[in-house]
């Protein structure tokens, strides 16, 4: 990578810290709950409790994000997470046998902290970095946050034979401090003063703050339809979260370390589709180009199954998985990234912090219902045919979506042109 200012190495050791570090403590935890109960249900309850916290959330992040100073929140975001984790850490020392709601405080702790941080970091770029910039830094923030993920399972897989759980709580502090120390090294550009209605906005209660970002992203066709969108793939791309793991391990009968293979591609290609993707020069709008890649994910899907239907065994299989997981993960990359730069570039920054917490809560609303539906339809009915239907079904929706902005004209309103290219202050 060359000709990274000190401004984007900032960023990307503070997104490998806290990336890393959490995804290793998540990695323990629910190592750790797995082992101590052996129930999944117990197992459940830790992972919903993330989105539910989320959800109730919604209206306070995006009201303190756009009308606090984001440096404090993060800062703030920051100590409260090391905060946790070390009473977690002393807590679990004096009270080892209420592990379960200890770790569930934890879990509620961190989740609210990291909604802070991520929605506050999102709403922050266009102060750290200049528009010519954002393509290159959200690229290579998916792929640092990618690395983190494949790196973080393998060290945490290490460490759980090696140290207690509360010792990792006490492990994580180390990275959050490094990613607070990056925090306070950031350059952040003020922004130019409040009109009358921003400041207007800024004294509102946080319910009425919360209708006014709703009320923008409703009447903005195109980043509605992008979240909507979103959304929706979020909910077909639960068949691959739910049915993969089934297909590979129930009907093709992969070994273990053939499956951790495989699923060792999807961080490999969105790692190589960021950098990619940083090198690339947009030469269409970005949701163009987004939507292009939705076509071939889709298309892709539909193939998904053909390694059981030809009957493929051992090596060759293995190969055909491990290849389209890579090539999910660069799409995935291609998909998203070009969206969250532009939807950055083109909402006003007074509002960035309700529509952005507004899109994550909706995007992710159907991924939970996806993964339900296709649980109970992969044990009952035949895995390839169940990818086919996804794929065709995403292709159709994709063509009604393009349809309807090109129809409208969306493209071509002012309100989604990107600003004009400005030279880095940085």
């Amino acid at each position: 990578m060359k000709n990274l200012t000190p401004q984007t190495i900032k960023m990307l050791v503070l997104k490998f810290a806290g990336t890393f570090g959490s995804s290793m403590l998540s990695f323990a935890i629910g190592l750790y709950i797995l082992h101590r109960t052996g129930s999944a249900l117990s197992m459940g309850v830790t992972m919903i409790t993330g989105p539910i916290v989320s959800l109730i959330l919604t209206p306070f992040v995006g009201y303190v994000v756009d009308t606090m100073n984001h440096r404090r929140i993060m800062i703030t975001a920051q100590v409260t997470t090391s905060i946790a984790l070390v009473l977690f850490g002393f807590g679990f020392r004096l009270w080892p046998a209420q592990y379960y709601p200890e770790m569930i405080a934890l879990i509620i702790a961190l989740q609210v902290t990291d909604n802070f941080l991520s929605t506050t970091l999102t709403a922050s770029l266009v102060q750290l970095f200049a528009p010519n910039e954002l393509q290159r830094v959200n690229s290579l923030n998916q792929s640092i946050a990618s690395l983190a993920m494949f790196l973080a399972p393998l060290m945490g897989a290490m460490l759980y034979t090696l140290v207690s759980i509360d010792t990792f709580a006490f492990i994580e502090v180390l990275f959050e401090l490094t990613a607070l120390v990056a925090i306070f090294l950031l350059k952040f550009q003020p922004f130019a003063a409040q009109t009358p209605a921003e400041a207007a906005e800024a004294q509102e209660s946080v319910w009425q703050n919360f209708k006014t970002g709703f009320a923008y992203l409703k009447n903005q066709q195109l980043i509605f339809i992008l979240t909507v969108s979103s959304a929706f793939l979020n909910f077909l791309f639960a068949a691959v979260n739910v049915g993969l793991p089934y297909l590979l391990i129930q009907t093709m009968k992969m070994t273990n370390n053939q499956y951790g293979f495989v699923d060792s591609g999807f961080a490999i290609g969105m790692f190589g589709g960021g950098i990619l993707l940083s090198m690339l020069k947009m030469r269409s709008h970005p949701i163009k180009f987004s939507f292009f890649n939705i076509i071939l994910l889709a298309i892709l899907f539909t193939f998904t199954g053909l390694p059981a239907v030809l009957r493929w065994t051992g090596l060759l299989s293995t190969g055909y998985f491990w290849i389209q997981n890579i090539v999910n993960g660069v799409l995935i990359v291609l998909i998203n990234t070009p969206i969250n730069t532009f939807m950055q570039q083109v909402i006003p920054h007074h509002l960035q912090g309700r529509v952005f917490s507004l899109d994550g809560t909706i995007s992710q609303m159907l991924a939970p219902l996806g993964t339900l539906m296709f649980g109970v339809l992969f044990d009952h009915l035949a895995a390839p045919l169940l990818f086919g239907v996804t794929g065709i079904v995403l292709i159709i929706f994709t063509l009604i979506v393009t349809g309807l902005i090109k129809h409208h004209r969306l493209y071509d309103k002012p309100e989604n042109q990107l600003p004009a290219v400005a030279a880095s202050a940085n």
